[in-house]
Formats: C-alpha cells, sequence, structure tokens
C-alpha cells in the first residue's frame, strides 16, 4: 500500500508508515482521494458570480424605471379637427318695391367664431326720371342713426344710381342691415332687383 501522507510504499499489512509514522488505512479499506479546486479558480467563480448578479439587478432597476416612466406618460389622445366649410345664405327675395320718400331694408347676421366673412351682391333700380336709388350695408347703430336721418357709418354706400355691384368683406359678428333708401325721390316709387349674399368660413 501507498503511505498517503509521504508517498512510500508499504506493506500491505502495516498499521504505521515506517517512513514518517503516519497510520495506513487497514487491509480492505477503501482510500478515498479528496480533490481540491485551486484557489484562484474559486474566486474567479465567485468573481463571475458577483458580476451576474449586479448585471440582473441592474436589469430588473432598468425595467421597473420604464415601467414608471410608461405609467407617468399620459397617452397621446389625437383630436380629429373639422376643417372649416365654406357657408352661404342668400339675404334677399330678388325684388323690391321702395316707396317714394320712403326706404325698406333687410336684417342679417353675421355669427360668433366665422372667417373670411363678405356680402357680395348686385342690384339695379328702376322708376322715375333717373331710374335710381342709394343701397346701404350698416350696423344696429348705424341703421338707427341714419333712419332718423342722422350721418351714419356704412360699410358700403353706392351713392344715387341706377345699378351697382355691391361687395364687404371682413365684416365682424353682430346684426347688419341692407337698406334700400327712396327718400330723395318725393313722388315716384322705386322697383329694385336685388341679389345679395353673405359668405363665410365655419
Amino acid at each position: 500500500m501507498i503511505c498517503a501522507k509521504c508517498q512510500s510504499e508499504q506493506p500491505d499489512n502495516s498499521k504505521f508508515c515506517s517512513q514518517c509514522a503516519a497510520p495506513l488505512a487497514a487491509s480492505g479499506q477503501k482510500v478515498t482521494a479528496k480533490s481540491k479546486i485551486p484557489t484562484w479558480l474559486g474566486v474567479l467563480i465567485v468573481l463571475a458570480l458577483v458580476f451576474v448578479g449586479i448585471a440582473v439587478r441592474n436589469m430588473m432597476q432598468e425595467n421597473e424605471r420604464l415601467r414608471a416612466n410608461q405609467r407617468r406618460i399620459p397617452p397621446v389622445v389625437t383630436y380629429q379637427t373639422q376643417q372649416p366649410q365654406p357657408r352661404s345664405v342668400n339675404l334677399t327675395n330678388g325684388a323690391a318695391t321702395v316707396n317714394a320718400a320712403a326706404f325698406t331694408w333687410y336684417k342679417f347676421t353675421v355669427p360668433e367664431n366665422v372667417s373670411q366673412v363678405a356680402v357680395n351682391g348686385h342690384f339695379t333700380a328702376t322708376g322715375g326720371t333717373g331710374n335710381d336709388i342709394e343701397c346701404y350695408i350698416l350696423d344696429e347703430d348705424g341703421f338707427v342713426n341714419i333712419k332718423n336721418g342722422h350721418p351714419s357709418r356704412t360699410y358700403y354706400n353706392s351713392g344715387k344710381v341706377t345699378q351697382a355691384k355691391i361687395g364687404v368683406a371682413n365684416l365682424s359678428p353682430g346684426t347688419y342691415y341692407i337698406m334700400l333708401d327712396n327718400r330723395f325721390s318725393l313722388f315716384t316709387p322705386k322697383a329694385v332687383q336685388i341679389e345679395a349674399t353673405l359668405s363665410y368660413m365655419q
């Protein structure tokens, strides 16, 4: 048998090593050699496990941060905005009779929250020696003033004519009047053919 301590060969029935006096294994008893892991390899395995643990922890923290950010950021909600559409309103009925020394009118309203407001049209007057009429576009205050014979601001003033185009742009929201004035003619009524349209984007 071999001495486990000094590795010298000894007789099979020896109980102690003749070289180092170490006790020998009994006959028939199995000697199990214990394997040892080198120290450097153990340190390397421990370091590798530490690095893996740190990487796993960092990955879990990053995932938690991403989930927290997703909870904080509100979802983006898109609203479909309706594009403004052109609108058109007829303001007159096509024909009017304006008595001598009198006037008539058409009332209309420009609504709120509209753009590109315009009034366009045309009129023709017949009657009397001049075949003429005066056409105005006024706001509420102007209409009250002018029908009572006071000077007033007009958005459109044709003057005394037989026929003319009507054109006004950029009216603000509010109430307005198209006025046909025959007060300058003391004896003759006038027949007026008039077309006018209010247009805007809404």
